[in-house]
């Protein structure tokens, strides 16, 4: 499973990554919600040059990924390319999770559980 292709999806609230591999299938991952379209930006050209062509096809690559894209952007070291690899990530994490018919959750060995949450829109001019 060769990473064949990455694709970018902004608007001013959060940022998505589709991965495509020559096997056909593709996988999804959210790589930011703060200045998403600088993000998409280094994806294209810091995250993408280093991995289209690579091999994705066992989960222990996601890791040897993530590895050599930091070693090879080292003088960019921060959070806009982190968030870019975690756009990456999520989205290799999604495919494997897709190919044994899990969730993500599964993949790891956990399961779905009920969980209190709060959320906000961080935006003070809309109601609940």
């Amino acid at each position: 499973m060769k990473i064949i292709s990455i694709e970018t999806f902004t608007n001013e609230y959060i940022g998505l990554l589709r991965l495509r591999t020559d096997s056909g299938e593709e996988g999804w991952g959210q790589t930011c919600t703060y200045n998403a379209d600088i993000t998409a930006q280094v994806v294209h050209k810091q995250v993408a040059p280093h991995v289209l062509g690579w091999e994705a096809g066992d989960i222990a690559d996601i890791g040897r990924i993530n590895t050599q894209v930091l070693e090879r952007e080292h003088k960019f070291p921060g959070t806009y390319l982190y968030r870019a690899l975690c756009g990456l990530d999520t989205a290799l994490w999604d495919i494997h999770a897709k190919r044994a018919g899990k969730s993500v959750c599964q993949l790891l060995g956990g399961s779905a559980k009920s969980v209190p949450v709060y959320a906000s829109s961080m935006q003070r001019e809309i109601t609940p």
